[in-house]
């Protein structure tokens, strides 16, 4: 039988749920990482109207860039395992979706961004939501979070401030001269974070499919009035 001697991970010092006081400050964190992924939510909207009624650049770079700022801390908790919870794992994937597909569509509604990308990004959202079907009949809900994913998501939200901030520049500045050095390099690490992030969106969307089709092979059907499981 393992005991504390033997080195059992699960009764570690630290890890053992009964050593830890009541009110710890661990028990907090996973509040934390729901906020920053409600405050993602909150920035949406807020980057919409700057962007294509106030056309407003400072307020809409600043929302672009607290995204990715938000995304960075919610990553690190996860990271930590300080808020590892399955609702703060789904909150973090729908405020990430909300604010990818608005950002997408606010920047190829000032021609920022070419249709192909705008079509493509909520495609593959519209291919997810397409396996939810086949997930419900085996009794799962969602899947779990690939990392794939978030990296893919994270290359996007990265590149939105980057193009926004090299948008509406001329070939050539007044005098005949180029865009500055600061401006090319925004352009060129703007575009490389969203192919990339492209890229990864639909190699992540294989590979949910891979995993719905396993499941698909390996659980019987839910039986009527089952309940289903996350």
């Amino acid at each position: 039988m393992p005991n504390r001697r033997s080195g059992d991970p699960h009764l570690r010092p630290g890890r053992d749920a009964r050593q830890r006081p009541l009110g710890s400050v661990d028990r907090n964190q996973p509040v934390l990482g729901k906020l920053l992924s409600i405050l993602r939510l909150l920035y949406a909207p807020v980057m919409l109207w700057a962007v294509l009624v106030a056309k407003d650049d400072t307020i809409a770079l600043a929302a672009f860039g607290l995204a990715v700022v938000t995304d960075l801390l919610d990553s690190w908790l996860n990271r930590k395992q300080l808020g590892r919870r399955r609702t703060g794992e789904l909150l973090d994937v729908v405020a990430n979706t909300v604010f990818v597909l608005a950002a997408t569509f606010a920047l190829w509604q000032i021609d920022v961004i070419p249709w192909p990308i705008a079509l493509l990004v909520p495609l593959r959202f519209v291919g997810l939501l397409a396996m939810v079907p086949a997930l419900r009949s085996r009794g799962v809900r969602t899947l779990p979070v690939h990392l794939l994913g978030k990296v893919a998501a994270f290359c996007l939200l990265a590149s939105f401030p980057l193009l926004y901030l090299s948008h509406d520049i001329p070939e050539t500045l007044d005098l005949g001269l180029e865009p500055s050095l600061p401006i090319q390099l925004a352009q060129a690490f703007g575009w490389a974070f969203a192919l990339w992030g492209v890229l990864l969106l639909w190699w992540s969307l294989v590979l949910y499919a891979q995993e719905v089709r396993r499941l698909m092979a390996t659980t019987p059907p839910l039986e009527k009035g089952g309940a289903a499981r996350a």
